[in-house]
């Protein structure tokens, strides 16, 4: 009896180790919240299909496909880097550009991709709310969030994984966001 229950109790040790360690392993992809500062790694995304123009555009987003180039921003409803990029987003000045931009919201519901929208003030920016996420992952094979697309006349360029809007811009995702925003 006393070996049974020694050998229980290990199990027992053994998986509450293997969950403290897996809860390090999630932390450790969390953004910081202590620091101010944002990460700012830009990278490509390899499963995104370069060079595909899609099938249909959303009329919202519509000038991206006669654009000589522009740039759609990916977020999601369940991402905290999302919301972080959706805040620096609606923080910009409003000024007129000739390169257009847009926000594709993947969300499980209009309404929470709706909500979203409205939470952080993007509704001056043309959006379009892709429940599943599955017309931006049918069209283009993007699937994580947030990632800045770039189109050149309707046609995906690059793709890139981000978290930080100027360290997209530094790598060369987009011209500065602020002078793309329509009023």
């Amino acid at each position: 009896m006393e070996i049974v229950f020694g050998l229980a109790l290990l199990v027992i040790v053994g998986a509450v180790v293997l969950l403290f360690a897996m809860f390090g392993e999630l932390a450790s992809r969390l953004p910081r919240r202590d620091s101010g500062a944002s990460d700012t790694r830009v990278q490509p995304l390899e499963e995104a299909l370069i060079g595909r123009a899609p099938d249909t555009w959303p009329a919202s987003l519509s000038d991206l496909a006669a654009a000589e180039s522009g740039l759609l921003l990916v977020l999601s409803t369940a991402c905290a880097s999302c919301r972080q990029v959706a805040k620096q987003l609606s923080a910009e000045p409003i000024r007129n550009g000739a390169e257009p931009i847009a926000v594709l919201v993947s969300c499980g519901t209009q309404d929470s991709g709706e909500d979203f929208v409205q939470q952080h003030g993007l509704g001056r920016i043309p959006y379009f709310v892709d429940k599943g996420g599955d017309w931006v992952k049918n069209e283009f094979g993007v699937k994580m969030s947030p990632s800045g697309l770039v189109f050149r006349k309707g046609r995906l360029d690059s793709a890139l994984l981000f978290q930080d809007l100027e360290a997209l811009r530094a790598a060369g995702g987009h011209a500065p966001l602020a002078d793309k925003v329509r009023r």
